[in-house]
């Protein structure tokens, strides 16, 4: 249990300490003369704050988290002010004034869930205030600036003023991960057989190393077989090596641990290279021992992104900004125990569907509902992302005609 569970004198899940510890930290920041407003982001673990000035900035809670949760319980309240105070004092000098040449070695990326994109704060879009791009699916890159005692993120606004274009800062943050990724590659222990790199106050910006060039592949090299790397929380990184489907099966379970235990989880979901030396996701058959765990691991990080996402959709349908309807994912398990993703698409009904194992159709005029598989929806609705969303959602109205329904009621059952 964490520190709160002492203060409130009861048994509290994780999830609850860092609620309570999130509402605790927003209401010093409030208490500030200098800020106009701040919200916590349970999410991100943050709080968003808006500055006299029309800006806005964002301070992460898990360094302050930790620093607390090791204070005598009399001294957590003075360690945690002294901790928001000193963060929010080293962000008072930003960096959007630097020239190009001074802010460029400073900057590192940073992989994170994607739908927090849909989110707004102050009134203004996530997306659109923050410089990122898709990575892999459900979870975005991004690019900070490597302050003494904090991380900035860059925003569009700030390529202006570097007089750069967005491509030119991804591949400059990419860069600078290079020298850590050699130096890890030169003192790894192959006969380990893993590599965790814990970085638990994120200053090596380990989570990254997967973006740094060569580094999967020198490490795969090194142990002279498949490496399979996993992003679990927002600080550090895991990585094994495919010498075996068992071993494969022990890999994904360790990182899941990983991924339910991170104060802000990015994904249980293994990675490794593609032919081209591309991140893509490492997939198995169906009957390789590894597979369940692996689809549960992509059912829980696909639940956890669109879930975000649909609260910012939400409330951008009730604000009349949008005439969509979110649909929501489900993460279901099945009699046989097998995780699946199920999307509800209701005839006639403008709707954003995500992308989910399966999806189920129901007439809006009798109740009757059947499921299909993704694939076979896909063969019948031409299904085209919406611009802008990520992760993607596709918008669908109408049901198609008699002879497809048909044809998918026939092919009905979940995947």
């Amino acid at each position: 249990m964490g520190f709160l569970s002492g203060v409130f004198g009861k048994q509290r899940s994780d999830s609850d300490d860092y609620a309570a510890f999130g509402e605790w930290a927003l209401a010093i920041v409030r208490a500030r003369p200098d800020i106009v407003s701040a919200e916590f982001d349970a999410a991100e673990f943050a709080i968003t704050y808006a500055t006299p000035a029309g800006g806005w900035a964002r301070i992460g809670l898990a360094t302050p988290y930790r620093s607390v949760s090791a204070a005598p319980r009399e001294l957590a309240g003075d360690v945690l002010m002294f901790q928001l105070n000193r963060l929010i004092d080293n962000l008072g000098d930003d960096s959007s004034g630097l020239a190009w040449a001074a802010v460029a070695p400073r900057l590192r990326p940073v992989i994170r869930q994607a739908g927090e994109l849909a989110a707004r704060v102050q009134g203004l879009s996530i997306a659109e205030n923050t410089l990122w791009r898709p990575l892999l699916p459900c979870l975005m890159e991004r690019v900070v600036i490597d302050n003494p005692a904090s991380m900035e993120s860059v925003t569009p606004q700030h390529l202006a003023t570097w007089g750069v274009d967005a491509d030119t800062v991804f591949e400059t943050a990419r860069a600078n991960m290079t020298e850590l990724g050699s130096a890890i590659i030169d003192v790894f222990d192959p006969a380990e057989g893993v590599l965790y790199l814990a970085d638990e106050d994120g200053e090596m910006y380990a989570g990254a190393l997967p973006l740094a060039a060569g580094w999967i592949a020198g490490l795969g090299a090194k142990a002279g077989a498949l490496p399979i790397v996993f992003v679990p929380g927002n600080v550090g990184v895991f990585v094994g090596f495919a010498t075996s489907p068992q071993r494969v099966r022990e890999l994904v379970e360790v990182a899941r641990g990983l991924f339910d235990d991170a104060v802000r989880p990015v994904s249980p979901v293994p990675y490794t290279l593609d032919e081209h030396g591309r991140l893509v996701p490492f997939t198995v058959p169906r009957h390789h021992p590894a597979w369940p765990a692996i689809r549960s691991a992509e059912s829980t990080l696909a639940a956890q992104a669109y879930a975000m996402q649909h609260d910012g959709l939400r409330a951008d349908l009730e604000a009349e900004l949008i005439e969509d309807h979110a649909a929501t994912l489900l993460h279901t398990r099945g009699p046989d125990g097998i995780e699946t993703t199920v999307a509800p698409w209701t005839d006639t009904v403008p709707t954003l569907l995500p992308h989910a194992h399966n999806v189920t159709l129901t007439n809006v005029d009798t109740g009757a509902t059947f499921g299909v598989p993704w694939h076979v929806l896909a063969t019948e609705v031409d299904l085209v992302p919406v611009p802008g969303l990520f992760p993607i959602r596709y918008r669908v109205r109408y049901h198609p005609g008699p002879q497809a329904m048909a044809r998918m009621a026939a092919a009905q059952g979940l995947h």
